[in-house]
């Protein structure tokens, strides 16, 4: 009977560790989730899954000190003899430092990213106002998030309310996608009639192929653009989206994620930089949002309040768009011309009562819900 006991011990304990491995992913998941669409922030879900405070202290374990333990156990199990050990002793630290289980969170993370840039695109580029009706609704009710938070609710913190709310207005004013689409056009129409390299463009884009997509300037700014948005995604109550769509780079890196099936390097290099953006930003601003958190932590909520606030300002749904007769796209490589598209630029409007609006206001009701029910998650006692 013990013998028997003992042999059925072990099926149990591997269908806990596999369904704690699903658990894992799924949580992964649902960060990813909620770190691509603008209004549902990634913090949240950490408070509502109860690990925040375990990934900010994974997250402190990243330093000098282990980043070189974890390179020379690497190089011992690449080159060294007894790999097995050497393999043991990696999973053993990976464990000990809980590494393991953010490994699957990220995991989790990735594949949800990328199974959802693609239509997070499409939904932008064809229902334009009826998807930023849903993240209006979503960053409205999130705002309770923060106040939730306060733990104090003085007077003075009025004031950083209203320079969170000041900075993302006058973000959102300064980048004009318009402007934006309308200068990178230039560019390429200026190649397009030199007939610069574009038959050799033509004949020679494969997989892995490098077409000169993105200027220089275009991967500096990803690289800010991932260094900032990370610092945004541990924050509860504000997502990174959010700050990427203030920061006028939102569509540019789901496209690019949407567009690595194509393999080729613009893309790569583009999610590349951006990457290493968030592993500096990871590094650098973690410990320092730790530390502002717990010396100014009324300030900060009051801050990313403020944020918020004024993001509704970007997240309208309604915005003056211009008609542009040629524009001219770089698509796999071949520059080309695409007649009368529309361009959403960063100036509101007030909408017309037409089916439109209607669509739009069912869609932000539906944000308000959704919120609303991760709200009631997260703050139930």
């Amino acid at each position: 009977m013990g013998g028997m006991s003992s042999s059925l011990r072990k099926p149990m304990r591997n269908n806990t560790k596999e369904s704690s491995f699903i658990k894992e992913l799924l949580m992964g998941f649902c960060l990813g989730t909620a770190n691509i669409i603008p209004g549902v922030s990634g913090g949240t879900f950490l408070l509502i899954f109860k690990i925040y405070e375990r990934v900010f202290s994974i997250l402190n374990k990243i330093n000098p000190v282990n980043i070189l333990y974890f390179s020379s156990c690497i190089f011992k199990i690449v080159f060294k003899a007894k790999k097995a050990d050497s393999l043991n002793i990696f999973i053993e630290f990976l464990r000990n430092n809980d590494f393991i289980f953010l490994f699957k969170l990220i995991v989790g993370a990735v594949v949800a990213i990328i199974s959802l840039s693609s239509l997070m695109k499409y939904l932008i580029v064809y229902h334009y106002s009826v998807t930023y009706a849903l993240f209006f609704g979503l960053i409205l009710m999130s705002i309770i998030i923060p106040v939730k938070m306060l733990k104090e609710r003085k007077a003075y913190l009025i004031l950083f309310v209203i320079l969170g709310a000041v900075c993302t207005i006058y973000v959102t004013y300064a980048v004009n996608p318009y402007e934006k689409i309308k200068k990178k056009s230039e560019i390429y129409e200026v190649q397009f009639l030199n007939n610069q390299n574009f038959e050799k463009e033509k004949q020679g884009v494969t997989a892995f192929s490098f077409t000169g997509k993105y200027t220089l300037d275009e991967y500096g700014y990803a690289l800010i653009c991932g260094a900032v948005a990370i610092s945004a995604m541990v924050l509860p109550g504000i997502s990174g989206s959010l700050v990427l769509i203030l920061m006028g780079a939102y569509f540019e890196v789901i496209s690019a994620i949407s567009g690595l099936k194509t393999l080729n390097w613009d893309n790569l290099a583009f999610l590349g930089c951006f990457f290493i953006g968030i592993i500096v930003g990871g590094l650098l601003f973690t410990k320092l949002i730790t530390a502002v958190l717990k010396r100014y932590y009324n300030a900060t909520m009051a801050f990313l309040m403020g944020l918020m606030v004024g993001s509704l300002y970007a997240l309208w749904p309604f915005k003056k768009s211009i008609i542009m007769a040629q524009q001219y796209i770089k698509k796999d490589g071949v520059i080309c011309i695409a007649q009368n598209m529309r361009i959403y630029t960063n100036i509101n409007e007030i909408p017309q009562i037409e089916s439109q609006l209607l669509f739009s206001l069912g869609s932000f009701i539906i944000g308000c819900i959704i919120m609303s029910f991760f709200i009631g998650k997260e703050f139930r006692k």
